[in-house]
Formats: C-alpha cells, structure tokens, sequence
C-alpha cells in the first residue's frame, strides 16, 4: 500500500490516472460538513463543481436540500451554507443535500473516476484510516487547498492521516493542541472568524469526534 499526498485538482487528476484510491482532505470545512450533516441523518450528499451543476442536479433530485458557500457565506437562495455546527444542529434525517462548495466539491467532481473517494478529516482520521484495513490499494490524500493555494489544515491533517497508515503506533509529531495552533495561523482560520463563523472551527478541529465515513457512490456520498 502506497500512500501519498496530492494537491489541488490536478493532483486530483494524476492520483486518478494511477489508479488510487483517493481521500479528499478539505479540512475547513467541506470534509468535516459532510461527516456532519451524515451524523444529523442525511440519506445522500451529491457534491456539484459550480452552481450551474447543481442546478442540473435539482432537476434530477428535486425535493433536495441545497448547500453551498462562497468564501464561507451561504450562497443567496440556499437552505443551508456549508458549515459543520449548522448541519450538526439541523435534522437531516433522510435529506439529499446538493453541495456546492469553495474547494471540496469541486475536487471530488475531480476525481469522481476513482474507483473509490472518501471524504477524510481530523474528525473521522481514525476511522477512515480502518475503513482501509482490508483493502489492498495504493492510496492518494488530496488537499483540497483554497482558492488554487495549499492551506496548512489540509496538509497537517494529510500528513496526520498517512502517519496513522505507516506507524499506527507511534505518536503523531505534534499534540492535538498544536495541531490546532498551527491550523488557526491559516487564512481559512481568519475568514471563518471574518464570517462570524468561528465555532466552525472547533468542528473541523475536534479529532476523531465521528466514526463516519462518507463513500462516493455514483454521483453522491452515501454511508456503507
């Protein structure tokens, strides 16, 4: 099992052209929303590349919820923004939500001809880590980045996650406090608080809080 990390979209594209399995790290927020809006009920999650193609999508799925952001606000006209603490606090029980998002949805429109995506964050690390035990594949961690840029949550968070894959017995190098101080030094950090959405952060920082693990199926996330 090989195990590396990628970034942004055209990483996307060369992990998919290996053949890997791949994990979208999308720390702040899309990765951590996902897990919890699955934890808040919802049936399915269809990740769209831009608005128009969640417009397309609503035709197909029309009683679904729609979510999305940009630059952390919630797009005019949406049910619900992209953030963890409001999918958490909302029933989803049985909702097909379509996501349209800054980073994350986008790169897993990317590489959706995987033969498997999964969505990875701190928050279900341990868990996406056993999703993989019996399974005999090379492996690529996608940083979803922002806006075109790596971000430091998400090559922490990949780095975390391939060290619980090649020495599950040995202490990550930082504490989870550090972790967490070097996360909030990035640019996600300041928009959050920018967006009054600083809580959000606590979510995205709350390791192993979920054992979920979203699996693309077809054009949507399910649970298996």
């Amino acid at each position: 099992m090989r195990i590396s990390i990628e970034h942004g979209i055209d990483g996307a594209k060369l992990a998919v052209s290996r053949g890997d399995a791949i994990i979208i790290v999308d720390t702040i927020r899309a990765s951590t929303t996902y897990v919890n809006a699955f934890g808040s009920g919802a049936k399915r999650i269809i990740p769209c590349s831009d608005r128009e193609h969640l417009n397309l999508k609503n035709l197909e799925y029309k009683s679904a919820i729609k979510s999305g952001e940009r630059l952390c606000k919630r797009i005019e006209g949406y049910d619900l923004g992209s953030s963890p603490k409001e999918m958490s606090n909302t029933n989803l029980e049985d909702k097909i939500i379509l996501s349209s998002t800054t980073n994350g949805s986008k790169m897993v429109v990317a590489s959706s001809e995987s033969f498997l995506v999964v969505m990875g964050s701190f928050c279900n690390a341990t868990s996406v880590v056993d999703f993989f035990s019996d399974k005999n594949c090379d492996i690529s961690l996608i940083c979803s980045g922002r806006l075109g840029e790596p971000v430091i949550e998400d090559n922490l968070c990949a780095e975390y996650i391939k060290h619980k894959f090649e020495n599950p017995s040995k202490i990550f190098r930082l504490s989870n406090d550090e972790i967490i101080m070097e996360c909030s030094k990035s640019p996600s950090y300041d928009m959050l608080k920018s967006a009054g959405l600083e809580d959000d952060f606590n979510f995205c920082m709350d390791i192993d809080s979920h054992s979920i693990v979203p699996v693309l199926d077809s054009d949507g996330f399910i649970l298996l």
